[in-house]
């Protein structure tokens, strides 16, 4: 009879760790990471399908700083016709929004949800870039690409896309905007801007995603109270004292600082760079409209992006 139970006990068990696992399983398939990263790892794949890797070069979840912290960009698209900065919305059901509206609907059945208007968050990663690399903003191009079931049921800009339709939109552009040497030092110079790929960089920019939340609701309901005013003790205006600017002895023309040192000169084989004079490096390119190909580059990387073909 023991045994009996014992089984029973066993299996009773047995089960209940199998619907937990289960139950875990559903959550995390649910939740709005999980489907995120589904949805951008979809949009990944159609990239690498269908856009030319010999012209299109792509990177994806790019950390890049900001002023006030970071922020991270999706999918970017390096080509010789602009640069392509995507942002992927894996959503289900209807999708109601303008292009000038603040917040966009979901609907699913009788439930509706609002969401931030992707081309305003897609905005912020448009403007980092233009100043990062120092492009103008003709040659960056915002690209949204909703994956999944949703249907948009209002009608959108042409950059607003569903499924794979982000790719018609870029193989429409067919103007050349840069020569292969000039896209090569703009992937060069955002690789050593970004920040290091990992979890690390990933919790510190979703921490700072939260706090700008929280200073957006701050002012959000500082700004509810402030248009019911409570009025309060007049306050007597504060004494004025005039401060009188303390007297700065003229500087003499000899004090003033030396020019900056001009870099070794190399020997006379290796040429130089015609922007700056520093070295010129010859290196294999790895990846990019160059790849395969031997360049000369600036040994100045930190202020100088000059690369030149190796004939």
């Amino acid at each position: 009879m023991d045994q009996i139970f014992s089984v029973a006990f066993n299996g009773l068990f047995l089960y209940l760790g199998l619907a937990l696992a289960f139950m875990l399983l559903v959550a995390v398939l649910r939740s709005p990471r999980f489907k995120g990263w589904r949805g951008e790892r979809a949009v990944q794949n159609t990239i690498r399908q269908k856009l030319n890797p010999l012209i299109y070069v792509d990177l994806h979840n790019v950390t890049l700083p900001t002023k006030d912290g970071s922020t991270q960009i999706d999918h970017l698209i390096f080509s010789p016709y602009g640069l392509f900065v995507l942002e992927t919305k894996n959503y289900q059901g209807w999708i109601f929004g303008t292009e000038k509206q603040r917040e966009w609907t979901q609907q699913i059945y009788r439930k509706r949800s609002k969401f931030q208007n992707p081309l305003r968050q897609n905005y912020k990663h448009t403007q980092t870039l233009q100043e990062l690399l120092g492009i103008g903003a003709e040659h960056v191009h915002s690209v949204i690409a909703f994956v999944g079931g949703c249907e948009l049921k209002t009608e959108m800009p042409p950059q607003v896309t569903r499924g794979d339709g982000f790719v018609a939109y870029i193989q429409s552009f067919a103007q050349h905007v840069w020569a292969p040497e000039e896209m090569q030092a703009l992937i060069d110079k955002l690789e050593a801007l970004r920040l290091q790929p990992g979890r690390a960089t990933d919790r510190q920019h979703v921490a700072h995603v939260k706090q700008l939340q929280e200073t957006r609701r701050a002012a959000r309901s500082s700004a509810k109270t402030s248009q019911n005013p409570v009025a309060e003790n007049p306050v007597a205006p504060a004494l004025v004292v005039p401060v009188q600017s303390p007297v700065v002895p003229d500087v003499p023309a000899a004090s003033a600082p030396s020019p900056a040192p001009m870099p070794r000169q190399p020997a006379a084989e290796v040429p130089l760079c015609p922007q700056c004079a520093w070295p010129l490096r010859k290196l294999l390119m790895q990846r990019g409209p160059l790849a395969g190909q031997a360049v000369w580059r600036c040994s100045n990387g930190a202020a100088c992006s000059f690369v030149r073909g190796s004939p």
